[in-house]
């Protein structure tokens, strides 16, 4: 039997897209990519929900589920079904720093599924009765997320870390009270005021045929956006919060401080010992509570980047019975006692790079990445610059970024669970916990 030649694999860089400026004040992002069949497409609109009216808040999320139900030219769901005869399918996310609408098509198909994605995205009808049904739907997925000890532990957690006076510290989708106040007229003019062309960028991945039309793109006009900027919260005291589950049958434990963000010098470094720290199956504190301990099924985390700033968290569900010494661990495993070893450096270094082609191998993954560079204010060309400054990272380089940013002193940390014994647990340790309501 003759065995196969193994080759070196070939060098893999982000594709580089062709960049037009289109006469509605948008920017396009081609990218051409040789067998991808399946095109994906998305609008990055840079309005942060912080712009949001505050008795509104969640208007922003109504708009965007409730965009593609009916147009003035095909109402009544008939643009979803002509949508569907090509192949077609619409996602999108309203996040705090920007909104993303877009969709997948086959390659094939996308003459004509442009044009209405264009039509979905430029002339909503936000019928009454499609706009209640999302308030409805978002007020359901509200309760659900208080109802949920791992959901009710993310939004008790943004609250302490951000502060009810920032927008990042309150519920994404809106809450009872702002809900229940949209109309379809606000939501109307909602998507007038923000969803423009002017600043927005669309990215477009796939094997694209050389001779792609974009002018039904021109089709979405309207005025240049209010203007919108990311104003970053004020720096918040660190808090213990305990969030009562009473029938909650474990613990869910997350601590987390405010970062930089990728546009930092200190953020290849940061990225390495994020894995290291909490990333992998073999990290250190995985190692610690699941391996050694057998107080959890899983610890992990590590260093997010954002627009204007990162994060740092690291969370999992640990047995009741040992919430406080868990959180003691976390504490001093978080507080670096050793320095990274060139062990550690090489696998988080090693992995961090040999995952990027599999990380951005589809069309999909590359609009992702690139709607996330764009948001930025980055281009195509950063990804080189990182994944080459990854494979520098050596150990002290790792060790002095996450002690520069990274301290016990400087963590929120929220549980959830059941207040009775997480109280008494916690103040063992030395803290100070409050118990707080998310949903208030």
């Amino acid at each position: 039997m003759t065995r196969p030649t193994v080759t070196a694999a070939s060098p893999w860089a982000f594709p580089v897209p062709e960049i037009r400026a289109l006469a509605n004040g948008a920017t396009a992002w081609l990218f051409r990519l040789p067998g991808q069949h399946i095109a994906t497409f998305e609008v990055l609109l840079p309005t942060p929900l912080a712009a949001e009216p505050k008795a509104l808040e969640g208007v922003a999320t109504v708009a965007l589920h409730a965009v593609d139900e009916g147009t003035h030219t095909h109402p009544d769901g008939a643009i979803g079904e002509l949508l569907e005869a090509q192949g077609a399918t619409l996602h999108g996310s309203a996040r705090f720093p920007y909104t993303t609408f877009g969709g997948q098509a086959p390659v094939g198909r996308l003459r004509r599924a442009l044009p209405l994605f264009i039509e979905a995205l430029s002339e909503p009808a936000y019928a009454e009765r499609d706009v209640a049904h999302h308030v409805e739907a978002q007020l359901a997925g509200h309760a659900s997320r208080l109802a949920s000890p791992g959901a009710a532990n993310k939004l008790a957690f943004r609250q302490a870390l951000y502060g009810a006076a920032h927008r990042e510290g309150r519920a994404g989708a809106g809450t009872p009270g702002t809900l229940n106040a949209i109309s379809p007229d606000d939501v109307r003019a909602w998507h007038a005021s923000t969803w423009r062309p002017g600043g927005a960028t669309l990215v477009l991945a796939g094997d694209l045929p050389a001779d792609l039309d974009l002018d039904p793109l021109l089709a979405w006009a309207g005025g240049p956006r209010d203007a919108a900027s990311i104003e970053l919260p004020t720096t918040q005291r660190p808090r213990v919060v305990v969030v009562d589950h009473p029938a909650a049958v474990q613990a869910t434990v997350t601590l987390g401080t405010r970062t930089p963000g990728r546009r930092d010098p200190d953020w290849p470094a940061l990225r390495v010992a994020g894995h290291a720290v909490a990333g992998a199956f073999a990290s250190r504190l995985n190692l610690e509570l699941r391996e050694r301990l057998g107080y959890t099924y899983g610890i992990g985390g590590g260093f997010a980047p954002g627009v204007e700033e990162g994060l740092f968290s690291v969370s999992g569900s640990v047995r009741t019975e040992v919430a406080g010494d868990a959180v003691a661990r976390l504490l001093d495993g978080l507080s670096l006692p050793a320095a990274f070893t060139e062990e550690e450096a090489d696998d988080a270094r090693r992995y961090l790079v040999s995952v990027a082609p599999l990380a951005n191998e589809t069309s999909a993954d590359i609009v992702g990445q690139a709607t996330a560079l764009a948001a930025s204010g980055l281009d195509s060309s950063y990804l080189a610059r990182h994944f080459a400054q990854l494979a520098e990272i050596a150990p002290k380089d790792a060790t002095g970024a996450f002690r520069r940013h990274v301290s016990p002193d400087s963590l929120t940390i929220a549980v959830t669970g059941r207040a009775d014994d997480l109280l008494p647990a916690l103040t063992g340790i030395g803290l100070s916990p409050e118990v707080v309501d998310p949903g208030e």
